[in-house]
């Protein structure tokens, strides 16, 4: 991590478990001796309404826990890219899930739409796991934490009956970022 700071945003519906990644990413910070701050928004209706996960990860103290320009912002519905876009910094990343959400262009911004409820499908069997597909790619790709604090996080936060598909699906996420990264075609 070259910055002092980092900010990221999830941003998509209730019930997509953007809550719960937003935990796991913070504590997997902690566990590799950063500081972490995590805040979570949702609309009155959990299920459907809006919903995002805020993280703030730095080596020194966190003076302002809110995120102003993410740094990486991840949408997983068109919503959500409506109303979050213009908050990303200007070398900042957009990653779309582009099974949900149709639009992954913005101005100066590093765009990497994936299809990941369609890739969580593939390898658990339920879109559910797509929060998690997009959590090990982000973190693969920009290096916030590292697999094994993720991992850990994901084991003391994800529930009992679904950690396997997150672990899963997390690993997936995790190869399909190392993929592109070297230049591959990771297919899905």
């Amino acid at each position: 991590m070259k910055r002092k700071r980092w900010e990221v945003r999830l941003a998509g519906q209730g019930g997509q478990g953007l809550g719960l990644a937003g935990i796991i990413l913070a504590e997997a910070a902690v566990r590799d001796g950063k500081n972490a701050v995590m805040t979570h928004s949702y609309g009155a209706q959990q299920r459907g309404g809006p919903s995002r996960a805020d993280v703030v990860i730095s080596n020194e103290r966190i003076d302002y826990p809110q995120v102003l320009d993410a740094d990486v912002l991840v949408i997983f519905c068109e919503a959500a890219f409506d109303r979050y876009h213009h908050r990303l910094a200007s070398d900042g990343f957009l990653v779309v899930d582009s099974s949900q959400a149709r639009r992954s262009l913005v101005e100066g911004a590093r765009s990497i739409p994936l299809p990941f409820a369609d890739i969580a499908q593939q390898v658990t069997g339920s879109i559910i796991s797509a929060n998690m597909v997009a959590l090990g790619f982000v973190a693969e790709l920009t290096k916030l934490v590292s697999r094994r604090a993720l991992v850990g996080a994901l084991r003391k936060h994800s529930p009992k009956d679904s950690l396997q598909a997150n672990q899963t699906a997390l690993e997936r996420g995790i190869q399909i970022a190392k993929s592109i990264k070297s230049g591959e075609n990771w297919g899905h």
